[in-house]
């Protein structure tokens, strides 16, 4: 048997063994094999799901930003975004096959197929078993949704892999890819720039005070490795700043406006598994909800364990109790992302180093408690991804339930759901009075119908739906003067249903403006809403 089937042993003298061996060196044939089956696994959902449903407002958001970065614009200075690596890398795909929705999503799979390769290597800790790796692989990719935050497991499970790697070996090579780790993850968002700096520190600093070696680099030595490494890392980030005219103070506004917010996200209260009324609903209905609790509760208790590990663990056990201890610390640290606004949707990026660590627990056990720990947590992985994140999947929704309608989108076959067929092909025909050479508002939440339509916006803040600042809502009403803006759709949309956060409240100035300028030309009604989406037009001057 091979020595890294640790947690998953398959005879008895594996199993009695009080500690597990460190796993063998990755061969080039490992490497590729890992690589063919994260390839293998991530398109094979990709080309069964790649046609299923359009997310308007969050991909919608994420597609207008890779189209304008593909022509030339820049992220932060000429349209409000998310950091500048995911709109590049989506970007290189568009001038490749072209700046379609499929090919995002194509883009957005490769990406994908290479944090799935990460995890993979980190799960190769625990077997070598070709069955039993594509398992892993498979509860990875499940919990991959929704499809527009794909850079967050990704960058996740890469920092679970480095930090494996560096507790088993803390070379300063490795110190240094951890480091430029980071500072690549900068260049993809500023929390993950944050939330890898955090975690990997915390290991340097556990690997020199707790578990140094005579011989071993000093501290210092490490952290300049480590802080070398995140130069090199940041180069594309850093020569932005440098060389790109206007986005080192775009840049430094975007840090601006979430300090002034006070926050990064709309926060929801965390929905402990005590704390859910599952009254009236479905078995599958309640069975979901207790699986997201549950996801919940299980990150703080994992932390703790973590943190446990690290008191028990000496030096020689480390090799072995890496992939554990390393998840630990990336889990720490990406609960943040998780509880910053408590749903699935902010859980399933995340989960990422808690799967991980969960599947490295029963490593941690001695003989016979480990031969019947591990397919016991296997089993509990299974029904927690089935039951928490599959069926918010639109590839089990189309195999269910079939809702599913085909629809052309910008030249492109999709099927989509009922309420987004109704949405997109009201907004083409009512907007087709609007003439292609003015310019079109879509407010707040509508991001998507931009490249649907084939339009760009005119406004710099293409999805308002932060409480704007007074220069922010200023700078908004200036723009849509100066660029004699005369039609504008307007849903009466507000995040959590909270009438504080409806547009003309987040946006007084430009709320106030379009209710004296501007009058509703047709009404467009949702089914799942009290008002619905207006196309408003202003009297020439």
């Amino acid at each position: 048997m091979d020595a890294i089937e640790t947690s998953l042993p398959v005879s008895p003298g594996a199993a009695g063994a009080a500690v597990p061996e460190p796993p063998r060196p990755a061969s080039r044939r490992d490497l590729l094999f890992l690589g063919l089956l994260a390839l293998i696994l991530t398109f094979g959902l990709f080309l069964y799901q790649r046609r299923l449903d359009f997310y308007v407002a969050e991909e919608g958001f994420l597609w207008y930003g890779a189209i304008g970065a593909a022509h030339g614009e820049v992220p932060f200075r000429d349209f409000y975004s998310y950091d500048p690596g995911r709109y590049y890398w989506v970007a290189a795909g568009a001038k490749l096959w072209g700046d379609g929705l499929l090919e995002l999503r194509l883009s957005a799979a490769l990406f994908q197929a290479l944090g799935l390769f990460a995890g993979l290597w980190a799960a190769r800790r625990l077997t070598a078993r070709l069955w039993l790796l594509a398992g892993i692989g498979c509860l990875l990719l499940l919990w991959m949704e929704p499809r527009n935050r794909l850079f967050e497991p990704v960058i996740a499970m890469a920092a679970v892999a480095v930090g494996t790697a560096l507790l088993e070996k803390p070379t300063l090579r490795r110190h240094f890819g951890a480091g430029a780790l980071v500072g690549l993850g900068l260049f993809f968002g500023k929390n993950h720039g944050l939330y890898l700096g955090v975690s990997f520190l915390l290991l340097i600093a556990l690997l020199f005070w707790r578990w140094r070696e005579p011989g071993e680099p000093g501290f210092w030595r490490r952290l300049g490795a480590f802080a070398g490494g995140g130069a090199v890392g940041a180069l594309p980030l850093l020569a932005m700043l440098a060389f790109v005219p206007g986005f080192f103070q775009a840049y430094l506004d975007s840090i601006h406006f979430f300090l002034e917010q006070g926050r990064t996200n709309f926060p929801l209260p965390i929905p402990w598994p005590w704390t859910l009324d599952l009254h009236g609903e479905s078995f599958t209905e309640a069975a979901g909800d207790l699986a997201e609790g549950l996801g919940f509760l299980l990150f703080p208790l994992f932390v703790a364990m973590a943190a446990g590990g690290i008191v028990l663990t000496r030096r020689a056990q480390l090799p072995a109790r890496a992939l554990f201890l390393a998840s630990g610390a990336v889990a720490l640290v990406y609960m943040h992302y998780a509880f910053s606004r408590a749903d699935l949707l902010h859980l399933a990026p995340a989960i990422p180093p808690l799967l991980l660590g969960l599947a490295a627990l029963p490593a941690l056990l001695p003989g016979r408690q480990r031969l019947a720990a591990a397919p016991a947590m296997a089993v509990f992985l299974v029904a927690w991804t089935g039951f928490g994140v599959v069926p918010a999947s639109p590839w089990f929704k189309e195999f269910t339930l079939h809702p599913y309608r085909p629809y052309m989108v910008a030249g492109e076959e999709l099927r989509l759901l009922p309420r987004t067929v109704r949405l997109l092909s009201w907004a083409e025909r009512t907007t087709a009075r609007v003439p292609a050479n003015e310019p079109l508002a879509l407010l707040p939440n509508l991001t998507g119908l931009y490249p649907v339509l084939g339009r760009r916006s005119p406004l710099w803040d293409i999805y308002p739906i932060w409480p704007a600042l007074p220069r922010l809502d200023q700078r908004m009403l200036d723009e849509l003067k100066k660029r004699d803006v005369r039609w504008v759709i307007l849903d009466d949309y507000a995040v959590d249903d909270r009438p504080e956060l409806r547009f003309v409240r987040t946006h007084p100035r430009v709320g106030d403006y379009l209710e004296r300028e501007f009058a509703p030309a047709e009404k467009w009604r949702r089914r799942l809403g009290p008002w619905g989406a207006l196309l408003l037009e202003r009297a020439p001057s």
